[in-house]
């Protein structure tokens, strides 16, 4: 029996909320714009104690407008992926499975809960997916 689609891709969410893999929206570049300047504006006011000054409170500053924009790898391929997107990562990580020889889904789901090594072969090739075709950025 054929798992679904929609059955891998909760499985792949489940997988990616036990690693704890979160996403940056597009916010650590920002924060960074945004402390770079606090401390450039505090630097050219007050001089070496500006720039210390500046650092600081363009720091809290980034903080503050960028807390909680780090988002789990589970909310971003559950509620973000259009279908075409969600079936482009199921084909990944069946390509990247197939050296386990699962020939029938519907195996791949149990040995995805048991399996260490297809565990991490299934989450690199989903952070791959990630990080390269919708551009966002995984956070340690």
């Amino acid at each position: 029996m054929p798992v679904s689609t929609g059955e891998l891709i909760q499985a792949f969410a489940v997988l990616a909320d036990r690693q704890d893999v979160r996403v940056s929206v597009k916010q650590s570049a920002k924060g960074a714009i945004i402390a770079g300047t606090c401390c450039f504006i505090g630097g050219m006011l007050l001089g070496p104690p500006g720039l210390a000054i500046g650092g600081v409170a363009g720091g809290v500053t980034a903080y503050k407008m960028t807390q909680g924009t780090f988002r789990p790898v589970s909310d971003v391929i559950m509620n973000d992926l259009s279908d075409r997107e969600k079936e482009a990562l199921v084909n990944h990580v069946r390509n990247a499975v197939a050296e386990f020889e699962v020939t029938d889904l519907a195996l791949l789901l149990p040995l995805l809960l048991s399996n260490v090594s297809i565990q991490q072969a299934v989450l690199k090739t989903v952070v791959t997916f990630v990080t390269n075709e919708m551009r966002m950025s995984i956070v340690d």
